[in-house]
C-alpha cells in the first residue's frame, strides 16, 4: 500500500492553510465562482503542486494550497490574503504547515 504514499523527508514542501467564512447557502453556492474565478489564478501560481478547496457546510471554508518550497508558500500568502472575494466571503486567516506526506 505505501508504494503510493510520498513520504517527504527533507523536502521543501510546504501547505498555505486559507480559512474563510460567509453565509452558508452563499459559500455552498460559490462553486461557479470557483471554477471561473480561484482556479484559472491558483494553477498558474509558481510553485503550486496541488490545491484542495472545502466547505463544512455551515458557511466555513478549508483551503489547503500545496508549493514545492517554502518560499513558493511565503511569496503567495500576502496574494491570498489580499485576493478579490465575493460580498458573501469573509478572508479569516492562512498559515504556513509543513508537509509531512504527500500522495
Amino acid at each position: 500500500m505505501e508504494e503510493n504514499l510520498d513520504v517527504v523527508k527533507g523536502s521543501p514542501m510546504v501547505a498555505v492553510v486559507v480559512r474563510e467564512s460567509g453565509e452558508a447557502a452563499h459559500v455552498e453556492g460559490g462553486g461557479d465562482h470557483l471554477v471561473a474565478n480561484v482556479l484559472p489564478r491558483v494553477r498558474h501560481v509558481p510553485g503550486i503542486v496541488s490545491g484542495l478547496f472545502m466547505t463544512d457546510g455551515a458557511g466555513r471554508t478549508l483551503n489547503v494550497l500545496v508549493f514545492d518550497s517554502e518560499e513558493a508558500a511565503r511569496t503567495a500568502l500576502d496574494p491570498i490574503r489580499n485576493a478579490p472575494r465575493p460580498g458573501y466571503l469573509r478572508f479569516e486567516d492562512a498559515a504556513l504547515h509543513k508537509v509531512l506526506a504527500h500522495f
